[in-house]
């Protein structure tokens, strides 16, 4: 390109007009926050290209959702995965962490504002199993505070006080 060019493109001005706030009519704007309401945002925590036909597939044969969840991909090698209720995207939140060929899916829920391009992924739940401790700290409390110390708690697996051998917590 021409020096000359070049030097009055970076000296472009937008006019008073151009200036102005466009106004977007809001008639549908409803429908779209609903559908964004049931979303969650996804990326894999992995530098490859993986293969978006299997990543969908996987996900909704794991999910077992079929055709009642739609995938699309944002951008940035961001997914938004759309629910049909928020049943389906609580489970999912819920049953995680998730992966695809050994690489984290991370997920966060939309908020608005959100766009492919200031969205972050920050942080994964897991599981964690807490094994020998004394049998008088094998409870709740004793949970959130070791949930907390390592990060944050969010919830502890009740069902090992229905079992027969409660060996261990699961925070």
């Amino acid at each position: 390109m021409d020096m000359t060019m070049l030097e009055d493109l970076q000296h472009l001005c937008l006019t008073k007009d151009e200036e102005e706030d466009i106004q977007i009519s809001s008639m549908y704007r409803s429908d779209l926050i609903e559908e964004c309401a049931l979303s969650l945002f996804g990326k894999l925590l992995t530098d490859r290209h993986q293969n978006q036909r299997a990543l969908k597939s996987t996900l909704k044969a794991a999910w077992k959702m079929g055709s009642d969840l739609r995938i699309v991909d944002v951008g940035k090698n961001i997914y938004q995965f759309k629910f049909n209720s928020g049943f389906q995207l609580e489970w999912v939140e819920r049953n995680g962490p998730w992966d695809f060929d050994n690489n984290l899916l991370l997920l966060c829920r939309w908020k608005r504002g959100l766009s492919a391009s200031n969205i972050t992924f920050t942080h994964a739940p897991f599981w964690v199993q807490i094994w020998g401790l004394p049998f008088e700290n094998l409870s709740e409390d004793v949970g959130k505070d070791l949930g907390n110390n390592l990060g944050r708690y969010l919830e502890m697996d009740k069902r090992m006080w229905l079992t027969e051998q409660a060996r261990f917590l699961r925070i």
